[in-house]
């Protein structure tokens, strides 16, 4: 399976999930810092997928997770795993509330929070 992981390099948080998870053993996994992928971001956005709602990952060319639903598919095939509930309180109140966090960590460092 290829996947290509698009997120934000400079976002702590992002970062550290990033290179936390352990894909590549079993699929072959492209991490992407978007602010360095303008026009593979432009063309996501032309389908729907805003870089600044999370995490988006392409599975194959062909199908496409973002946020909440990038976090648990990439926790089903990572040999580590974050407990990460596929509920709807981890999908309505806590990734909303880890998102609302990123921004204000990035503002603090004195980062663009949006691209």
């Amino acid at each position: 399976m290829k996947i290509e992981l698009f997120y934000d390099k400079e976002c702590p948080f992002c970062n550290s999930y990033a290179n936390y998870i352990k894909v590549k053993q079993n699929h072959e996994l492209n991490i992407l810092n978007a602010r360095e992928k303008a026009d593979e971001i432009k063309q996501l956005k032309n389908r729907g997928f805003n870089i600044n709602d999370g995490f988006i990952i392409v599975v194959n060319k062909n199908k496409i997770y973002q946020g909440w639903e990038a976090i648990i598919f990439l926790n089903k095939i990572s040999s580590r795993k974050i407990y990460f509930p596929n509920n709807r309180f981890f999908k309505s109140y806590v990734y909303s509330f880890i998102k609302f966090i990123r921004k204000i960590v990035l503002r603090v460092l004195g980062k663009n929070s949006t691209l």
